[in-house]
């Protein structure tokens, strides 16, 4: 599909909305010096260091201080302690948004995430409002905000998916989850919190980031830290997918709780296909989805399964077996709800792990090694009986457990009637060569696939070992029906364990550590990837004479049961190295991988702490490693 050329005349029109962001007046409470003008500089230099890296002849070059060109004797220093983690802000979400207009400003702190460069402007404005007052024809004017006025200076490159758009209906939520990950989150809530505006309001930036989104072009405006409700509850959800549509051909993807999937809206969607639904079931008892999620008619949602299937949109069942009574009682119906799901034709059975931060509830829970290992037993045995893929998330929590030999594209599941299932590939295989080429690990299986199934090749021989023998499997592309979808799946119908550790990721620590000419190397992982990393480590010979030591920090942040190491913040990170240093243990070299700072590609955690801070506050050189997140 062509997409419709971008009428902007490099200009925002009328109808756009107006992105609005609050200034102080005069009342900086992060300034380090009395002196205004000294405090202009610090703190326009600080978030200008905090966007960009200055450099000399190529080479990245830090600094930490300044001094006026007339006074050689004073010098100032930039950066102040920063904050750590603030406390915990009650935020009020509520369904139905409170009477808002368009003159309200959004927050500020949305801005330190996605697009730093106004948070810039904002610093900036507030210092000068600590030295001037503003005029218009001799006459102050009070100012407490400013608004972005051509858009068309905004836009940046992007994947250009059609979320980047109808993510911000996902304002609004239908049920009330007892695990909710909000619930009892208020400090992650308040990072992430976009002001309470009125669907009609909403709607209105929804059509301004499709004017300027280019999916030809890889251009859409740039994205803030979004929402993370239900967008099928939006009143104008349908309007803005039928508005996208016009413009891209590229698959909706969509999360939802399910209980807006009546006969109407599934027979919208089917319209707008390619469309994927992520549908969090979580049961097909309604008693016990009214208890799990509040959802006053849960038959909605668990009927939905066959209408979607009926409608030929695939989806994903994901379930979150939370042990609200017995873990017996929660493994029954995590059973019955996998048989449910796959009865009903789903493309993929998801079951996360039950999560929890440390602001959910006083107490654990649950016995998290106790719960977490009787759901990854009870997914094997249902694996064995079931055809229908089913994924544990974290994947890597069963490998870990399970798989001596870490990063193997071993097969964990066929979607049915893919071009897989139908040559013959079955669970537990290895796949071994795709179209001629020896594959060595999973994330190389997944890249030949990807690129067999992006090419249009009719057909692609694969090798898999199988007890012990080599078969030969011919894939025909054009051999396949629900619920598989050529728009949808990437792996031609195999579903894998994770994304894996890349062997160029070591290739890159190679060239950082001998751009650092680094001898005693420190390398923050995570409880989840810390095994493939040493097995990779050990395994290669590109660190003869340098001695690599990994350790994994402690989640202070999140607390509770969480061991995602794309979650861990800037200050969780500053803390481990300070008790390495504490201990006399002072590393050349400081190697994170980057994932826990690819959220906006400003380097930003989800505090939205740049990772330089940490850098700063121990004195240690760092650097970070390129790599996608994990959770794949």
């Amino acid at each position: 599909m062509q997409n419709k050329p971008r009428d902007t005349g490099g200009q925002t029109q009328a109808n756009d909305y107006v992105f609005r962001y609050p200034v102080g007046q005069g009342h900086d409470h992060t300034a380090l010096y009395h002196n205004r003008l000294a405090e202009l500089l610090r703190s326009t230099l600080e978030s200008l260091l905090n966007t960009v890296v200055l450099q000399r002849d190529g080479r990245d070059i830090k600094i930490d201080g300044f001094r006026w060109l007339d006074v050689k004797s004073d010098s100032y220093r930039i950066f102040g302690d920063s904050v750590k983690n603030p406390p915990p802000v009650a935020v009020d979400h509520k369904d139905d948004p409170l009477p808002r207009t368009v003159e309200n400003f959004q927050d500020p702190q949305n801005a330190v995430f996605y697009e730093p460069r106004i948070d810039l402007i904002k610093r900036l404005a507030e210092s000068l409002l600590n030295l001037v007052d503003f005029e218009t024809q001799g006459k102050p004017v009070m100012v407490d905000g400013f608004r972005l006025k051509d858009l068309e200076d905004w836009v940046v490159p992007s994947p250009a998916d059609p979320a980047e758009v109808f993510e911000y209906a996902a304002t609004r939520c239908s049920c009330d989850c007892v695990f909710c990950c909000n619930k009892g989150n208020p400090a992650l809530l308040a990072a992430v919190q976009t002001p309470v505006r009125s669907s009609a309001e909403e709607l209105r930036e929804m059509e301004t980031r499709l004017r300027f989104l280019s999916p030809q072009g890889k251009m859409a405006l740039f994205p803030t830290s979004g929402t993370i409700c239900d967008a099928m509850s939006h009143p104008y959800f349908l309007d803005i997918l039928r508005k996208l549509r016009q413009k891209t051909d590229k698959p909706f993807r969509i999360t939802t709780n399910g209980n807006m999937l009546t006969p109407e809206v599934v027979s919208a969607l089917a319209q707008l296909k390619p469309v994927y639904i992520y549908i969090s079931l979580n049961s097909s008892s309604p008693a016990r989805r009214r208890m799990l999620m509040n959802d006053p008619q849960p038959e909605t949602a668990i009927g939905s399964l066959q209408l979607l299937r009926r409608a030929g949109i695939p989806y994903a069942a994901v379930i979150v077996p939370w042990p609200v009574d017995t873990a017996d009682k929660m493994l029954e119906d995590l059973a019955a709800t996998v048989r449910y799901a796959a009865e009903n034709g789903a493309h993929i059975i998801q079951v996360n792990l039950p999560g929890y931060s440390r602001y959910f509830s006083s107490k654990a829970p649950f016995d998290t090694g106790e719960i977490w290992l009787a759901i990854v037993r009870c997914v094997r045995t249902l694996r064995d009986a079931c055809d229908t893929p089913i994924v544990v998330m974290p994947a890597l929590y069963e490998e870990n457990l399970y798989e001596p030999k870490k990063n193997l594209p071993l097969v964990t599941g066929i979607v049915q009637n893919s071009p897989a299932c139908l040559a013959g590939v079955k669970m537990g295989d290895l796949l071994v060569e795709v179209g001629g080429i020896p594959v060595r690990d999973r994330p190389q299986a997944r890249d030949l696939l990807a690129a067999t199934n992006s090419s249009g090749m009719a057909d692609v021989i694969i090798r898999v070992q199988r007890g012990g023998r080599i078969l030969v499997l011919n894939l025909d592309t054009r051999h396949c029906s629900y619920p598989y979808s050529n728009a949808i799946d990437d792996y031609l119908g195999i579903v894998f364990r994770g994304a894996g550790l890349r062997s160029s990721c070591l290739e890159r620590l190679k060239d950082i550590v001998e751009t650092h000419r680094a001898e005693r190397v420190l390398f923050l992982s995570s409880e989840l990837m810390r095994p493939t990393f040493e097995q990779c480590l050990a395994e290669s010979h590109l660190f003869d004479n340098v001695r690599i030591e990994t350790d994994v920090p402690k989640n202070t942040f999140f607390g509770g049961n969480i061991i995602m190491g794309d979650l861990l913040v800037v200050q969780d990170f500053t803390d481990c190295i300070e008790g390495h240093l504490k201990r006399g243990e002072r590393p050349d070299l400081v190697v994170i991988p980057s994932s826990p700072f690819n959220l906006s590609g400003w380097g930003r955690d989800l505090t939205g702490r740049v990772y330089l801070d940490i850098e700063r506050h121990t004195g240690v050189s760092l650097e970070l490693l390129p790599c996608d997140t994990i959770y794949s």
